[in-house]
């Protein structure tokens, strides 16, 4: 497994965040305190690239549909990008797709915040 890792990209008004490893109630929290730093920054468009995830906890999936109504409130949105396959399964089954915006190339993604 590998080790979580967070790296931070702007394309335009929208902030990028790649994740890599294992999204967990032990890494979780670096994911939260970098959203809320881009929060506190007022950048709330937030593209969150999941291609090199191995794992999401359901906490974390719970706690990122907070991040997005946060996000929301202040007309932005937390989107996800690049799914694996099964994590997608998971969101899908969890019914969290209704809530998070998931999308498959960067350019749809980034022209859905241009959508409003």
């Amino acid at each position: 497994m590998k080790d979580f890792r967070i790296e931070r990209d702007a394309r335009g008004d929208v902030q990028v965040i790649r994740l890599t490893g294992s999204l967990d109630m032990y890494s979780f929290p670096r994911l939260e305190t970098q959203i809320n730093t881009l929060f506190q920054e007022n950048h709330y468009a937030v593209l969150l690239d999941c291609r090199d995830l191995d794992y999401i906890g359901s906490a974390g999936l719970g706690a990122l549909i907070g991040f997005a109504k946060q996000a929301r409130e202040k007309g932005g949105d937390v989107k996800l990008l690049n799914v694996p396959e099964r994590i997608f399964k998971i969101i899908e089954l969890l019914g969290f797709t209704k809530v998070l915006q998931v999308h498959n190339t960067e350019a749809s993604a980034l022209a859905s915040f241009a959508k409003g």
